[in-house]
């Protein structure tokens, strides 16, 4: 499994960055009363939405990474964790990168969206 380049930032921005939990549950609205809610299953993905500030020669790894290594985002790839520092063993970039010019052209802002799959 590849992991995520050396040559990119490994913190994503602050700016940006998100993190949504799996839903491991059921819910089932009632006629009368409460919503009822059970366990679906014990392990789910964790989405991150998160952006980087990249050079020229980065943003062209970035789409090397995604296009061939990955092979257009179908492929996993291991990475840390931006917040917790905590080893990640399979992630997934769940659309193609997001690319804007900034600064002239001199950076671009990645924006990406990065499932992280259950161990």
């Amino acid at each position: 499994m590849s992991a995520w380049p050396g040559d990119l930032p490994q913190k994503p921005l602050a700016d940006g960055l998100s993190e949504k939990a799996p839903t491991l549950i059921q819910r089932t609205q009632m006629d009368v009363g409460p919503a009822k809610a059970r366990p679906r299953q014990t392990a789910g993905v964790t989405v991150l939405t998160c952006a980087f500030r990249l050079t020229s020669a980065q943003r062209a790894s970035l789409m090397t990474f995604w296009q061939t290594t990955l092979a257009g985002g179908s492929l996993p790839f291991t990475w840390t964790h931006p917040v917790t520092g905590a080893a990640l063993s399979a992630c997934r970039i769940v659309d193609p990168p997001a690319l804007e010019p900034v600064a002239r052209g001199i950076y671009w802002r990645a924006a990406l969206t990065i499932e992280i799959l259950p161990a």
